[in-house]
């Protein structure tokens, strides 16, 4: 139900904009669809990543989530750049914002509801259908069996004290969780406030200020690269690790950042941010090219693995540190997005993009500090790591340990075979 509303508001909102016949108007209908965007963000990834596949469709899922929103965001940027000369095109583009809504109505009678979430409200007999749905090889014991386990699960989390308030509090008191919750909120706001959302919410903007006659086509590039290397981010972050990923695009960030900042220098535009010769050449292409490179970076790095977070949380507070995860990132979106054009136009391009610069080296040197490598860890090895303070030290010890254990107990298996 909680995804019906998100759809319902989602199409709501599209026909408020549809309809609209002045800025109020279409600021209602933004703020609906925003609304529907809001709970989207916060229970489909819930839904998607409740670990109730296993193996390799679990692997599937949890990476589909990434590419999801970047194919979003590539396909929304080519429906842009084929609306952009239509008289009127704004309108079909708010039309065409309603159809994946309406068409995940349709399908969401075919996505079982959490065998937990009925277990949790008394429907035992609902779970154990869904169960076998999940796990159609299971015979009926089987099936008991898995109930039984997620039973004794819920029953002894509400024998726990897990309100809000309790988790809040652990999170603060508690020094392993804070600092988990440290690490984690402070990757997603510097990969929000490196200036990535600037340059995907207002490339139309960007692109014709200096001088690209069909900028919303231009920026379909931004889109395009971020769906590309996602795709590198996914076959990656589990070979090379997320906190190496990190240390090397995070600088590569700053660098690319800071020649966008060089080549703005060097085009001429006004306060109002509009071009005032359209004598570009060299810098114009100079600004795309550092806006694909950064672009290619943020998407191997900070723009997924900081979703990845999360698997620093203790199960018992991970519900509420992933809920501040996801505020964190929305939060900082609101920061970025607000200030933009005000920033280039009170301390003009260079300065705004300096500014992003600043963003990714400091976090760069956050990382550095307080991002542990937690590749291959459990949920157990990670609680441990963060137990001697950010663990960054401590991590590659633990590692070499389960690596040896690993190999030690093949061995001991393959001796008995």
């Amino acid at each position: 139900m909680g995804i019906y509303t998100g759809c319902i508001l989602f199409i709501i909102g599209a026909i408020i904009q549809v309809a609209s016949y002045s800025i109020a108007q279409m600021t209602v209908g933004r703020a609906v669809v925003g609304l529907g965007v809001g709970s989207a963000a916060m229970i489909v990834p819930v839904t998607l990543y409740s670990r109730s596949c296993t193996g390799k469709i679990s692997w599937t899922y949890d990476k589909s989530g990434y590419l999801s929103i970047t194919t979003g965001q590539l396909v929304s940027y080519g429906i842009g750049a084929a609306f952009e000369s239509v008289s009127q095109g704004w309108r079909y583009m708010a039309v065409v914002g309603a159809v994946p809504a309406i068409i995940l109505c349709c399908l969401l009678p075919f996505c079982p509801e959490s065998p937990r979430q009925l277990v949790y409200h008394n429907k035992r007999d609902e779970a154990a259908i869904i169960i076998s749905r999940i796990f159609p090889d299971a015979n009926d014991l089987q099936v008991q069996q898995k109930l039984q386990h997620i039973s004794i699960h819920v029953e002894t989390n509400r024998n726990l004290n897990t309100s809000l308030w309790w988790q809040i509090k652990q999170l603060h008191v508690v020094g392993a969780n804070f600092r988990a919750m440290f690490a984690a909120c402070g990757l997603m706001a510097i990969s929000q406030l490196g200036g990535f959302n600037s340059i995907l919410y207002y490339s139309g903007t960007i692109f014709a200020a200096v001088g690209f006659d069909k900028p919303i086509a231009v920026g379909t590039i931004i889109a395009a690269t971020n769906w590309i290397f996602t795709w590198i981010n996914l076959f990656l972050v589990d070979r090379v690790g997320r906190r190496q990923i990190l240390l090397n695009t995070l600088w590569l960030m700053a660098a690319a950042m800071s020649c966008a900042a060089i080549c703005f220098h060097w085009i001429p535009i006004s306060p109002s941010l509009e071009i005032i010769s359209q004598q570009t050449g060299w810098a114009a292409d100079g600004v795309l090219a550092s806006m694909v490179v950064f672009v290619a970076f943020y998407s191997i790095g900070a723009g997924n693995i900081a979703w990845m977070s999360s698997e620093f949380y203790p199960i018992e507070v991970r519900a509420v540190g992933t809920m501040l995860l996801a505020m964190s990132c929305w939060g900082s979106n609101v920061i970025v997005s607000s200030t933009f054009l005000t920033q280039m136009e009170n301390i003009t391009p260079s300065g705004a993009f300096c500014f992003y610069a600043a963003i990714s080296f400091f976090g760069w040197i956050g990382v550095y500090f307080c991002y542990p490598e937690v590749k291959g860890m459990t949920l157990e090895d990670i609680r441990e790591v963060f137990e001697h303070g950010f663990g960054v030290g401590f991590a590659p010890e633990k590692q070499k340990k389960l690596k040896a254990s690993s190999q030690t107990s093949d061995a001991r298996d393959m001796n008995q075979v």
